[in-house]
């Protein structure tokens, strides 16, 4: 094919807007040519070409200052007009580009990073079923169609299930900062706004009237269990349920914590611990009833590991499974979900373990503290709060938080279960022991009659 020539048929506008004939031989000798309308962007000192599909020159002449009247505020801020310009892809290569910047500096982590291209992914398929628009024309139709096309699409893309309002209003977040970072560049003009779903509080506090119910079938179906890494795992999550139903700290606090990080003041008789969750950190003094439970739950993992040489200092974490000494992601919650069925709870799913979170701060409210005073001692993110009340000391809150909490739930108290509990690791102990000793017994006597027949 030999080489293109342009030929300028006319300055339908000097210096703005030019028709364009663009003329070339094909392979068989024939000639052929397309008309294109020329529009010079001030901005950036050049010109841009657009092909017209019409045949005639009235038609593409026509056409040309149809268009170029549809792009006066583009052409206006200097944003590509060809269509030759990228598509989406390539905008989001861009997007995805000043995100890792931004992880660098330490301004967004990389879950936040690996979320917002997933929820990407939804615009680009968006695109697909609409044949591929322009970034310009995405923008602009994004608003009208793209809420439609979700609530007929609206599945994730992984798992099949139904999107919360939670989940679409964090995709329509990432979308208009996708879209704010073009309108920066000058790339699109329009930043859509569609209308946010409202969502509803899904974490409950957990009902009071099945908490006892709870916590009795726990222990029973802690007794019942002889399988020591079971009765390890299903104790630990009846003291995370203890621990969070008697502080209101965060799941991500509970797997954070180490026994280090659990003091006693002896000199006052009073008990702290200091939590930590993915940006927060504090401490608080919590009742010695909280501090029992934990010192119980190290005793009941001192007792029951022994046999493989638990000790704090090589399994620091407080909540870790068994023989773990790292924190697994997930906590081993099926029997949880199991004693809330026996404590008479037909959707237990309605109670996560942030439910007791929960509990902890309407307990508090109902028994009449304020809401500053417990957001500051649940290290609820309102930095208001943080700045007027950072002076008041742990102590002072403490007695404020619970001021209206019977005595007797706050003290120092050791069940006759929890004893039974101990006892039963020291019968399991003794007996891996005299296993081990018969075992032993069995090989010496092995050994004698073979020495023998030699």
């Amino acid at each position: 094919m030999s080489k293109q020539r342009d030929e300028l048929l006319e300055d339908i506008l000097p210096k703005k807007l030019s028709l364009i004939r663009r003329t070339w031989m094909k392979k068989d000798g024939s000639e052929s040519s397309v008309y294109r309308m020329r529009v010079y962007i001030p901005n950036q000192r050049k010109y841009h070409y657009i092909t017209l599909p019409q045949d005639t020159y009235n038609e593409a002449k026509e056409e040309s200052i149809t268009r170029y009247l549809k792009m006066g505020k583009e052409i206006e801020d200097g944003i590509p007009v060809n269509n030759d310009r990228k598509k989406l892809p390539h905008y989001i290569e861009m997007f995805m580009d000043y995100m890792n910047i931004r992880l660098k500096n330490g301004l967004v982590t990389q879950h936040r990073v690996v979320c917002i291209r997933q929820l990407l992914r939804s615009l680009e398929k968006f695109a697909e079923e609409h044949r591929n628009p322009s970034i310009s024309q995405l923008s602009e139709m994004y608003e009208d169609k793209f809420p439609q096309w979700r609530n007929e699409n609206n599945q994730a893309r992984l798992t099949g299930k139904t999107l919360s309002p939670r989940t679409r209003n964090n995709e329509y977040n990432t979308h208009k900062q996708f879209f704010g970072f073009l309108k920066d560049k000058n790339i699109v003009q329009i930043v859509p706004r569609p209308i946010a779903h409202e969502v509803h509080q899904t974490n409950k506090p957990f009902p009071e009237k099945y908490y006892n119910k709870l916590m009795t079938a726990s222990r029973k179906a802690i007794d019942s269990t002889n399988h020591p890494r079971i009765k390890w795992n299903w104790t630990v999550m009846r003291n995370v349920i203890l621990l969070m139903r008697g502080t209101g700290c965060r799941v991500t606090e509970v797997k954070n914590l180490e026994w280090s990080h659990i003091s006693f003041d002896k000199r006052n008789d009073r008990a702290s611990i200091y939590f930590y969750g993915k940006k927060k950190k504090r401490t608080i003094v919590v009742s010695n009833r909280v501090y029992g439970y934990l010192m119980e739950l190290k005793e009941f993992k001192t007792t029951w590991g022994k046999s493989w040489g638990w000790n704090e200092e090589d399994y620091p974490f407080v909540f870790s499974s068994y023989k773990m000494k790292e924190m697994i992601n997930q906590f081993d919650s099926w029997g949880r979900r199991q004693w809330m069925k026996e404590a008479g709870i037909e959707d237990v799913s309605k109670y996560p373990l942030v439910s007791f979170r929960h509990k902890f701060i309407s307990d508090a409210l109902k028994n009449g503290t304020h809401a500053l005073q417990i957001a500051y001692y649940t290290g609820t993110s309102v930095k208001m709060i943080q700045q007027t009340y950072g002076s008041i000391t742990p102590p002072d809150l403490f007695a404020q938080v619970f001021s209206n909490v019977p005595e007797e739930a706050l003290s120092q108290k050791r069940t006759k279960w929890f004893d039974n509990l101990l006892k039963q690791g020291s019968d399991y102990q003794e007996k891996l022991i005299e296993k081990e000793k018969t075992e032993l017994r069995r090989q010496e006597k092995r050994q004698s009659k073979e020495s023998r027949k030699s």
